[in-house]
C-alpha cells in the first residue's frame, strides 16, 4: 500500500520560475532538471535490504564458525566468539554512516530540511545505541574466554570493545565519537584477525580486511533499515528525498569495494586455514564453504536486483532519483 503526498517544495524551488520543474543534484551532485511528480511512500519495509541483512549475517555466522573450527574451538565456543564479531562489525558500520554518509549540508538543496531529515535520522540512532551496547558489552567478555588469545590481544580487545560502547552511546550527539568508534572498531577487528592468524603476516593483513568490509556491509545495512528508512517516512519532500539518495549511493560506493573484498579475501583465507588437499573440504565441515559461496551469490543477486526494483527504500526517489520525473513508471520492490 502507498501513501501519496503532494510534493513538498523547499522556499528556492517555489520561486522557480516554472514552479512545476524543480532543479536538483543527483547523488553524484550532478545537476538534473526534474520534472516534478508525486511523493509515494510504500508502508512496508521492502524486502531485499532485509534479506541481504539477514543473508551477510548468516554468511559471518557460517565464516566464524569454519574458522573457530580450525582453531580448536568447538560447540558454544563457536557461538560466543561469532557474537563479538557480529557485534563489533555492526556497531563499526553504523558509526560509518553515522560520521561518514550522514551530512548536516548537502550542496544544491535546502539545508533546513536536510538537517531535519538527519535530525529524525539521529533520534533513531538513539535508540538504536541501546541495542547495540550491551553487545558491545557482550563483546567485551569473550576475549576472557577465549582460549587461543594471547594476554595483550585478550586485553586489547576487552577494553577495546568496552570503550566503544561508551562511544556509541555519545554518537548520536558527537559526530567525532562515531568516527573514533568506527575507527576503534577497525582495529579491534584487526587485532582478532592477527590472533586468528596466529601472527602470520599476510594472512593477519587479509582477515583484518575480510573483517573490515563485513563490518562496512553489515552495520551499513543496518543503518539504512534502523535509521535511514524510518526517518525517510517522516520527510516527503524533494530536498530530503535527494539527501537520502546521497546516503544511499555513499553506502553503495563501499558495498560495491565491500562484497568482491569479502568474497575474493574469504576464498584465500579457506584455502590458508584448511589446505586445498585437506580432507577438511571433504569432512562433516566442508558443507560450510559450500553455503558460505552460495550466500555469498545471493548477496551478488540482491546487489543487483535492489536498485532494478527499486526496493532500496520504501520512499520514491530514494534508490534513483530518475523516479521523481512526474512520467517515470513507479516500479515495484
Amino acid at each position: 500500500m502507498n501513501r501519496v503526498v503532494e510534493p513538498n517544495l523547499s522556499s528556492d524551488q517555489l520561486a522557480s520560475p516554472n514552479p512545476a520543474v524543480v532543479t536538483a543534484s543527483s547523488t553524484a551532485i550532478r545537476p538534473i532538471v526534474v520534472p516534478l511528480g508525486l511523493v509515494t511512500v510504500r508502508a512496508e519495509t521492502p524486502l531485499l535490504p532485509r534479506a541481504a541483512f539477514v543473508t551477510i549475517t548468516l554468511a559471518s555466522l557460517l565464516g566464524a564458525f569454519f574458522t573457530g573450527r580450525t582453531l580448536g574451538l568447538a560447540g558454544a565456543a563457536l557461538l560466543w566468539r561469532w557474537s563479538a564479531f557480529w557485534a563489533l562489525a555492526a556497531s563499526t558500520g553504523f558509526l560509518a554512516w553515522r560520521s561518514f554518509y550522514l551530512r548536516d549540508d548537502e550542496p544544491g538543496i535546502d539545508a533546513g530540511r536536510v538537517r531535519a531529515l538527519v535530525a529524525a535520522q539521529l533520534e533513531r540512532v538513539r535508540i538504536v545505541r541501546w541495542a547495540l551496547a550491551p553487545l558491545l558489552v557482550v563483546a567485551a567478555l569473550v576475549p576472557v574466554t577465549t582460549g587461543y588469545l594471547a594476554p595483550w590481544q585478550a586485553g586489547v580487545l576487552c577494553a577495546g570493545a568496552a570503550v566503544m560502547a561508551v562511544l556509541v552511546l555519545a554518537s548520536p550527539r558527537n559526530r567525532r565519537a562515531g568516527a573514533l568508534g568506527a575507527v576503534l572498531g577497525i582495529g579491534l577487528l584487526s587485532v582478532w584477525g592477527v590472533a586468528d592468524s596466529h601472527g602470520d603476516p599476510y594472512l593477519s593483513v587479509v582477515r583484518g580486511v575480510h573483517l573490515a568490509a563485513f563490518a562496512a556491509w553489515l552495520g551499513g545495512a543496518l543503518f539504512n533499515l534502523a535509521a535511514a528508512v524510518p526517518a525517510g517516512r517522516l520527510h516527503l519532500n524533494l530536498d530530503a528525498v535527494v539527501a537520502g539518495a546521497r546516503q544511499l549511493e555513499r553506502f553503495r560506493v563501499v558495498v560495491r569495494t565491500a562484497l568482491p573484498t569479502i568474497a575474493a579475501t574469504g576464498a584465500w583465507m579457506a584455502l590458508r586455514y584448511a589446505g586445498v588437499a585437506s580432507p577438511f573440504w571433504r569432512g562433516e565441515m566442508g558443507w560450510m564453504i559450500s553455503a558460505k559461496v552460495g550466500l555469498i551469490l545471493v548477496l551478488v543477486v540482491i546487489f543487483i536486483t535492489c536498485p532494478l526494483y527499486r526496493a532500496c527504500s520504501p520512499v520514491r526517489g530514494v534508490c534513483d532519483l530518475d523516479d521523481l520525473r512526474a512520467d517515470a513508471p513507479e516500479v515495484r520492490g
